[in-house]
C-alpha cells in the first residue's frame, strides 16, 4: 500500500498490510484505505560505502560501534540518519511571496510563471535546507528564488503553500481568482505522505481579511479624494478608510479560532504521527511611531498593528483549542516576533518604512498591469522580502532544531547553504504610470477584496458605507487593554503559549448614520471620533460633507442625495 494520501475527503489509516498478516492481526474493514495511489518510491539508500582515498581511519577498527549505528568494516562509513519526510501548507508569508529581488519565482513545468509564487528563500525552504546540511555535513547547497530543492538524499520536502491561500484550501482547490475558474493550486492536502514527521501550518491571515485592509489602504493611496470629510490629502482618507476597516474584519477574526483548529485536525488527519509546528505572521509595522511611506502614512500602520496582534492571537487560540481535544498531537508555535536575540522580533529595526526594511512596500508590476491583472500586479506588497525572508528562515532553522533534536541533532549548518538575498529594486516611472491609470480607473485597485469591503466604498463623495456595514449585529468595535504580541511557546505537550491582552481601544463609526447625522446650513457634522488607543491623538472627522444639495438621512438605509 502506498503511505500517500489521495484526497482530503477520504480519512485514510496506513495499514501495515504485510505486517500485520504476519502477526496475525484483524483490523476492522472499515479502517482500511480504499484508495492509495503509487508514487515514485525513495531511490535506493545503501547504508555503507567505501571509504574515499586518504581517509583517516579509526585508531582500534576493533572496537564496535555504538548500538543505534550499523556495523561497518573498517573500509566504510555510514551515509546518513534514517529519512523523513516534510510537509508545507500555507499563504502567501509561507510561500515566499515577495522573497524575490526581480519577481521571478519556481515557474510551472512549461516554464511559466506559477502565480503561487513559491520562492526557494521561503522562510522554511531556507530553514530545511540548512538543518538538511546540518544532517548531512558533506553537502552544500544554492538557493535562489527561482530554485528549491526538495530532495536530499532520502529526505524530502512537500512544499504545497500557495500565495492567497486560506485554511479551506487545505481540503479546496484554489482559483487563480475569485471570478474565474482557473485553478492556482490543487487542494494542498492531496498526494502528500501520510507518515510524514513534520507538518508546518502557516495560514489565517487571508481568512482574517489582511488582504482586504491592505487594498483599502492602496485604494485610498492610489485614489485620493478631495471631497468626501473635506480632505484636503490622500493621507487623512486613509487613515480614515483603514481604521473603519478594521472594525468591519472584526468578526472574521472572531471567527479565526475555530477554523484554526478545524484546519489542524485536518492535518492531523492526514499526518497521523506527525508534529505540527504553526507560524504565526511577522509584525510588519511598529506598535507605534511607524514612519510612513510614499503609499502608506506612518498612522494608518499604526492602526494596522493591533489588527495583525488580534490575528496572532487568533491562531493561539486556535492551536489552544486543537490542543484541548487532541492532547496527542505535538504542535509546536513559531512566533517570529520572539525567536530573535534574547525574545526579540526577527524584523525588529527592519520594519516597514524603517531604513534596511525586510518588508515590501507597494509593488508595483506595470507588465501585469496593463495587461488588467490588476491584483497580481500588487501581489508582492507587503510581504518579506529576500532579507526579510531569510533571516525568518534562520530563525526557523534554529526553533526547528530545538523542537526535532532526533532529526537534526547537530543543528542547521548555515556556512553550507550560499544565499545571496538583496531587496526589490523600485522604479518612479512605473509606480507613476499605475497611479495615473488607477485615478480614471479606481475601482481595478480593489479587484480581489470582498464585495463589501471599505475599498469597495472609497468614491469621489468619500467614503460611503453601504447597509450591511452600519446595521450588521455581529460589527463591533474591539475592546481591551494595550496589545501584548503574545507569549513563547511552551514546548511541552504540544506548546502553544499564552499571548494576554492583544488590542487597543478604538471608536468607529456607529452603526446608524441618521444617529450622528446633523444638518447645520451647507455643513452636515458627524461629530465621530477615530482614536487609535491610548498611545494616539485622537482623530475627529467633523465635517461629512459640504455641498449644496441637502441630503436626506433615512433610518436603517443611510444618507440618500436627491
Amino acid at each position: 500500500m502506498s503511505p500517500f494520501r489521495v484526497t482530503r475527503r477520504t480519512r485514510t489509516r496506513v495499514v501495515l498490510t504485510a505486517l500485520l498478516a504476519t502477526l496475525g492481526l484483524l483490523l476492522p474493514a472499515a479502517m482500511v484505505s480504499a484508495d492509495p495511489i503509487p508514487l515514485p518510491p525513495r531511490p535506493p539508500f545503501p547504508s555503507l560505502s567505501p571509504l574515499p582515498p586518504g581517509y583517516p581511519l579509526p585508531p582500534n577498527p576493533g572496537i564496535p560501534r555504538p548500538p543505534t549505528l550499523p556495523q561497518c568494516p573498517p573500509t566504510c562509513i555510514s551515509l546518513g540518519p534514517e529519512p523523513y519526510d516534510a510537509v508545507v501548507y500555507g499563504d502567501s508569508y509561507t510561500s515566499g511571496e515577495g522573497a524575490s529581488h526581480n519577481h521571478r519565482y519556481v515557474t510551472k513545468a512549461d516554464g511559466t510563471e506559477d502565480f503561487r509564487h513559491q520562492s526557494g528563500l521561503a522562510p522554511f525552504s531556507v530553514a530545511w535546507a540548512a538543518l538538511e546540511m546540518g544532517r548531512h555535513p558533506f553537502r552544500s547547497m544554492n538557493l535562489t528564488s527561482e530554485t528549491m530543492p526538495a530532495v536530499v538524499t532520502r529526505d524530502r520536502l512537500f512544499f504545497n503553500a500557495s500565495s492567497g491561500a486560506w485554511i479551506k484550501h487545505l481540503d479546496e482547490p484554489q482559483k487563480e481568482c475569485r471570478s474565474c475558474s482557473a485553478i492556482r493550486n490543487q487542494p494542498q492536502a492531496q498526494d502528500v505522505p501520510t507518515m510524514a514527521k513534520i507538518a508546518y501550518f502557516g495560514l489565517g491571515g487571508n481568512d482574517a481579511g489582511f488582504a482586504d485592509l491592505v487594498s483599502t489602504a492602496v485604494e485610498a493611496y492610489m485614489n485620493p479624494r478631495t471631497g468626501g470629510f473635506r480632505v484636503q490629502a490622500w493621507e487623512r482618507d486613509q487613515e480614515q478608510a483603514v481604521a473603519v476597516e478594521v472594525g468591519r474584519l472584526q468578526p472574521r477574526i472572531d471567527g479565526l479560532k475555530d477554523k484554526v483548529a478545524d484546519g489542524l485536525f485536518s492535518v492531523k488527519e492526514t499526518h497521523p504521527v506527525a508534529e505540527i509546528v504553526v507560524s504565526l505572521y511577522p509584525m510588519a509595522v511598529k506598535q507605534s511611531g511607524n514612519i510612513g511611506i510614499r503609499e502608506v502614512t506612518g498612522r494608518s500602520m499604526d492602526l494596522m498593528y493591533p489588527f495583525a496582534v488580534k490575528v496572532n492571537q487568533a491562531i493561539r487560540d486556535g492551536v489552544a483549542l486543537f490542543e484541548s481535544r487532541y492532547p496527542g498531537t505535538k504542535v509546536h508555535v513559531f512566533d517570529p516576533n520572539t525567536a530573535g536575540p534574547n525574545g526579540t522580533s526577527v524584523v525588529a529595526g527592519h520594519e516597514l518604512g524603517q531604513p534596511n526594511s525586510y518588508i515590501q512596500g507597494l509593488v508595483y508590476r506595470n507588465d501585469l498591469f496593463f495587461q488588467g491583472q490588476f491584483f497580481k500586479s500588487f501581489q508582492e506588497s507587503f510581504h518579506p522580502n529576500e532579507l526579510g525572508s531569510v533571516a525568518i528562515g534562520r530563525a526557523l532553522a534554529t526553533f526547528m532544531a530545538g523542537k526535532f533534536p532526533s532529526l537534526f541533532p547537530s543543528g542547521p549548518n548555515f556556512d553550507k547553504v550560499t544565499v545571496n538575498a538583496q531587496p526589490l529594486a523600485t522604479s518612479e516611472e512605473e509606480a507613476n504610470a499605475a497611479l495615473q491609470y488607477a485615478a480614471t480607473n479606481p475601482t481595478d485597485v480593489c479587484e480581489e477584496t470582498e464585495i463589501d469591503s471599505v475599498c469597495r466604498f472609497i468614491t469621489p463623495t468619500g467614503i460611503v458605507i453601504q447597509h450591511d456595514l452600519w446595521f450588521n449585529p455581529n460589527w463591533r468595535s474591539p475592546t481591551g487593554g494595550n496589545p501584548v504580541p503574545g507569549g513563547s511557546d511552551q514546548g511541552s505537550g504540544g506548546g502553544g503559549g499564552n499571548g494576554g491582552s492583544t488590542w487597543i481601544p478604538v471608536d468607529y463609526i456607529p452603526k446608524d448614520p441618521c444617529d450622528i447625522f446633523y444638518p447645520t446650513f451647507a455643513q452636515y457634522y458627524t461629530g465621530v471620533q477615530i482614536q487609535g488607543g491610548p498611545l494616539h491623538i485622537p482623530m475627529r472627522i467633523d465635517e461629512l460633507l459640504s455641498v449644496p444639495t441637502k441630503p436626506k438621512c433615512i433610518p436603517g438605509i443611510g444618507l440618500v442625495y436627491e
